[in-house]
């Protein structure tokens, strides 16, 4: 089985995360790929094949409509993904983990991943 990682998945998971690791409620575009790519490493480590879906349009298609839960914002020339105010992370689960494999949810919370956010264990 080969899985496929969307932007949202990334963006939610991350954040996920951070805000329940007392991190800010925001993660920049050049830590979502290296996030995502972390991810991809630990479920390859595992014997899992999986695909990051990052296209310019499927980014364009993922702000767009996932405004309710997410806003764009740029400081310093770096853009990020900040988590909308009265958002919880209780929510962002509801909405974006429900349909995640057990596999991936296990690669979004490993510590190799979680480094790469600036949290250890």
């Amino acid at each position: 089985m080969c899985y496929y990682i969307g932007i949202q998945d990334l963006v939610a998971n991350a954040l996920i995360e951070l805000v329940d690791n007392n991190k800010e409620g925001k993660v920049s575009f050049k830590e979502l790929n290296e996030y995502g790519a972390k991810v991809l490493d630990v479920l390859n480590e595992k014997g899992e094949r999986a695909v990051l879906v990052l296209s310019r349009d499927y980014t364009n298609r993922f702000i767009h409509n996932c405004t309710e839960y997410f806003e764009i914002e740029s400081h310093d020339d770096e853009k990020y993904v900040c988590l909308k105010e009265g958002i919880t992370t209780d929510k962002l689960r509801d909405v974006f983990r429900s349909y995640t494999t057990y596999q991936v949810l296990q690669a979004f919370v490993d510590a190799k991943s979680l480094e790469v956010l600036g949290i250890t264990a």
